[in-house]
């Protein structure tokens, strides 16, 4: 199965604020937002979040958005610049995409194919 994923890249580093903030955007667009419990004993479970105020906190951040049939993934570092997206490709709008859209302070959005710019990421400490 084939993926579609984006990075989006931020003015600021994530902070307890932002991540928040971002939180709660997704929870007023999706029906369904769950974070991934953050420790190497919880394996791959997840929560589902009703506000951001049910943030597990940790330094590294994994979320599943869920909309429909159709669900995406959000990768975050606290103290980071960038959020990675991945999901399944759709004919219309991606939802790996459409979950970055909407969020405050972001300065570019770049595909999972674009290898030039995403070293250039790397390269710059971003990712």
């Amino acid at each position: 199965m084939i993926s579609r994923g984006y990075v989006a890249v931020f003015s600021e580093a994530h902070t307890d604020a932002s991540i928040r903030s971002i939180l709660e955007s997704w929870l007023e667009r999706f029906p369904r937002v769950e974070q991934v419990i953050p420790g190497a004993q919880a394996g791959n479970s997840t929560i589902t979040l009703a506000s951001s105020d049910e943030l597990l906190p940790s330094d590294h951040l994994q979320f599943r958005i869920i909309q429909g049939e159709d669900f995406t993934w959000a990768y975050l570092t606290r103290n980071r610049r960038v959020i990675e997206t991945t999901g399944l490709p759709n004919e219309k709008i991606s939802l790996s995409l459409d979950i970055l859209l909407e969020l405050g302070g972001v300065t570019e959005i770049v595909d999972q194919s674009d290898d030039r710019r995403l070293d250039e990421l790397e390269r710059d400490g971003l990712m």
